[in-house]
């Protein structure tokens, strides 16, 4: 119950915050990383449902996307060696944010403005979001 009032907290901040930080592909990030794969893709779900009622994009784009990111991140994580610490969740976070931003740019076709920064503050922020949220 608790990692769905993180959900709503941390889309809230993200559409009000002036920063660029996607704090909800994070959190799919950090569902599949402590959680597992089914967790990931549970949590993912429902932040792409989340993000659906506050977006204007393609409908189930976000679904798709979300749920993907963190169903993937926790396959990922069983399949390598994965050592707990600040660098694999900076890893994790920056391949897995811009996977989901290559992934909305092959399904809209439409580029964001400011992508690289987003992926290099938010996957800065990752260690420190994690360490919270636990």
């Amino acid at each position: 119950m608790l990692l769905f009032i993180w959900i709503i907290i941390l889309g809230l901040l993200q559409s009000a915050a002036s920063l660029n930080i996607n704090f909800l592909v994070l959190f799919a990030i950090f569902a599949g990383l402590k959680k597992g794969p089914l967790w990931g893709l549970c949590i993912g779900i429902f932040i792409g449902v989340f993000a659906e009622v506050l977006s204007s994009s393609a409908s189930g784009l976000n679904l798709m996307l979300y749920s993907g990111i963190g169903l993937l991140s926790g396959i990922i994580k069983q399949k390598i060696y994965y050592k707990e610490g600040i660098a694999m969740e900076f890893l994790f976070s920056f391949f897995g944010i811009l996977f989901f931003y290559l992934a909305y740019f092959a399904f809209t076709r439409t580029a964001q403005t400011g992508v690289l920064f987003t992926i290099i503050l938010s996957s800065i922020i990752s260690p420190l979001l994690f360490k919270l949220i636990e």
